[in-house]
């Protein structure tokens, strides 16, 4: 496939370190306002021990690397270039600045997730405003339109189908695919949290996982949230046991696992896309077919569940730490922010 755009291999290394640079800066407003939110969280429970800067020394670098190896993929790897959409120059930048302000968020949010198991609305709630207007006033921001098929019988002729109104409004197009994605992660996520609660009879996941994978969803599309929703039970039963045969640490929030995912997925996006085994599986021709969309949701809602059984299997090996002695109350009553179960990844 044709580069959606050109660009040299000198002046991308220049413009990552600089990007990369512009992440350390924004990465130490993130651990203050990470630390601003803790401290008042703790003060507000009266909790003695307060945060200090070395609960978030880990936000500037990681940010800062973060940014760098967004900039080089996606225009010294192309690893956002796709047959169906290709923004123009401008707004080929335009959504890279949107994402690496939804990377900015979500590692903010994985900050105060590891430090109180909290997710503050002032995050979540204003990423999804931020993501749903971008999306509306640019119209060009979009990783996949609202909907492409592939499984038209002449699509060999014509390429792929996508809806005629889709090209000629924008802006009401950059509307309905961010909505779509907020809905969709938000909804997947609360499904998830509605059945591992009937089958394991305790609450899995937070409300604050709930508007996370929102506004995840609401600056990527629902497709993309789709394969973060799928990703993160891996990345969680992965990641988690190592840290707890590492540390023996009995819980970690399932939250950084979401964020890890979609970190993800942005940074391997086409080459996603575009998987596919011939006569086997194309994953554009499964995301054009609502029957293979549904049997993917419901893949997902499986894997999370069979993350939590894992987990709970885990906890009753003879020797290992009782989780309940150590796992942390969750906050029902706290409106400013969402605690997150203490079943979810340990």
């Amino acid at each position: 496939m044709q580069a959606l755009h050109d660009f040299n291999l000198t002046h991308v290394f220049g413009c990552s370190a600089g990007v990369g640079v512009a992440g350390c800066l924004l990465g130490w407003f993130a651990g203050r306002f990470a630390l601003r939110v803790s401290n008042g969280y703790r003060q507000e429970e009266k909790i003695a021990d307060l945060a200090s800067t070395r609960d978030v020394r880990w936000v500037v670098p990681g940010l800062g690397l973060l940014f760098a190896a967004y900039w080089f993929v996606v225009f010294g790897l192309q690893g956002h270039a796709s047959h169906e959409v290709r923004p123009d120059l401008l707004w080929a930048y335009g959504r890279a600045i949107s994402h690496l302000s939804l990377i900015t968020l979500i590692v903010t949010a994985t900050a105060t997730d590891f430090l109180d198991y909290i997710i503050p609305d002032s995050i979540t709630l204003t990423g999804m405003l931020l993501g749903v207007g971008i999306a509306t006033a640019s119209g060009d921001v979009q990783l996949m339109h609202l909907w492409v098929d592939w499984n038209h019988p002449q699509v060999a002729i014509y390429g792929q189908w996508i809806p005629e109104w889709i090209k000629h409004h924008h802006h009401w197009h950059g509307l309905a695919w961010s909505m779509a994605g907020l809905v969709g992660g938000g909804g997947l996520t609360w499904a998830s949290r509605v059945v591992s609660s009937v089958l394991l009879k305790q609450e899995s996941l937070g409300f604050g996982d709930v508007t996370l994978m929102a506004m995840i969803g609401s600056f990527v599309g629902w497709q993309p949230v789709l394969f973060v929703f799928l990703m993160a039970p891996v990345c969680g039963l992965l990641i988690g046991m190592l840290l707890r045969t590492l540390t023996n640490k009995s819980y970690v929030p399932y939250g950084p696992y979401l964020s890890l995912a979609t970190v993800i997925v942005l940074l391997s996006w086409k080459w996603l896309w575009q998987f596919e085994v011939a006569g086997v599986l194309s994953i554009r021709k499964l995301f054009g077919d609502p029957i293979g969309l549904a049997i993917l949701s419901g893949i997902g809602i499986v894997a999370f569940v069979l993350l939590l059984v894992a987990v709970r299997l885990y906890r009753l090996i003879p020797g290992k730490e009782d989780a309940t002695s150590t796992e942390p109350e969750p906050n029902t009553e706290s409106s400013q922010s969402s605690e997150n179960s203490a079943s979810a990844v340990g």
